[in-house]
């Protein structure tokens, strides 16, 4: 663990380095290029669908008057340009998808078994529905890395999850959850949140009537956080040791929002709320450059391998 404070043990060396370089020059020589072509293709496809969106306002004026159905035409009107402008922009996206599965293997190189994807959704998302986390309807997902590291096998899921559509969507949680295997099996279930909201109204159903919060025995930590159990003599050292121990290093250095743990079995699900894009890359607009934007992505990577490392340690000292 120590050697997770010092994420310079993490830069790529210099053949690493070399082939992380010629990736991004290659990148870079091609994207005005590509940045251009796209850039006319979107305002040609727009052109000839404003002239025909015209003519078709045109025919719906004078054949109908009805409210509805100008309402209907203005809709489509809206949503099929919108889909012109990201399918005219599509090769500008495929240029930085690209870079992305060339260079994250690279400087996530000392990660064993490395995957990259973007857009899907795991499974373990239900996972984080069944051990009711969170409520939530859909998900917009972003990057997701796994692989595994000094003995620990995770999934790092960049997610936005809401609720309804429209004008009833509401986001529900923004940032990274987390997905690792532990050591050890706990008989059960551990579900730790802060106070009120959504652990109030779901507790019930989640552990039938009358379950009553452990006590972890930190003022501080039974002040804040609720923490709840159907098996809660088994989760009684988990909670009042390594866990607290955990929570307490948590709430000094991750202070985006409300971190939410599920320990079930094996499986360990951390939620950590977050605005930022932890994996970005520069708009097709702008070169991108090793020391301004991939760097502080392996920084940033170290730091949430610390995060997961202290949640694995759990079932070492328990």
């Amino acid at each position: 663990m120590e050697i997770l404070r010092d994420p310079k043990h993490y830069m790529p060396g210099k053949p690493a380095l070399d082939a992380i370089r010629a990736q991004i020059d290659a990148y870079n020589s091609e994207r005005p290029g590509i940045f251009v072509h796209a850039q006319h293709r979107a305002w040609i496809f727009l052109g000839v669908f404003g002239v025909a969106a015209a003519i078709a306002v045109v025919i719906v004026l004078e054949n109908f008057r009805e409210s509805r159905a100008i309402g209907l035409l203005v809709a489509a009107i809206l949503i099929v340009g919108y889909r012109l402008w990201e399918y005219a922009w599509k090769p500008a996206r495929d240029h930085q998808m690209a870079l992305r599965h060339r260079l994250f293997p690279v400087i996530f190189g000392f990660l064993d078994n490395f995957s990259y994807s973007h857009g899907r959704a795991p499974a373990f998302l239900d996972d984080v529905r069944q051990m009711k986390l969170i409520r939530y309807g859909s998900s917009e997902n972003d990057d997701m890395i796994s692989g595994t590291h000094q003995g620990l096998a995770f999934d790092l899921l960049e997610t936005t999850l809401v609720t309804g559509s429209g004008k009833r969507r509401e986001v529900v949680f923004r940032g990274l959850i987390f997905r690792f295997n532990l050591d050890w099996e706990f008989p059960g279930l551990i579900v730790v949140a802060k106070r009120g909201n959504w652990l109030q109204r779901y507790v019930a159903e989640m552990f039938r009537t009358g379950a009553k919060p452990i006590l972890s025995g930190n003022r501080r930590l039974d002040q804040t956080h609720e923490f709840h159990s159907d098996n809660p003599k088994a989760a009684m050292p988990v909670i009042t040791g390594p866990l607290t121990s955990a929570l307490i290093w948590l709430g000094d250095e991750w202070r985006d929002g409300e971190v939410r743990i599920a320990i079930r079995g094996r499986e360990c699900i951390l939620l950590l709320p977050s605005k930022r894009d932890w994996f970005a890359l520069p708009d097709i607009q702008e070169d991108v450059f090793y020391g301004r934007d991939v760097e502080p992505m392996i920084r940033e990577m170290v730091v949430l391998l610390a995060v997961a490392h202290l949640m694995h340690r759990i079932g070492k000292t328990s």
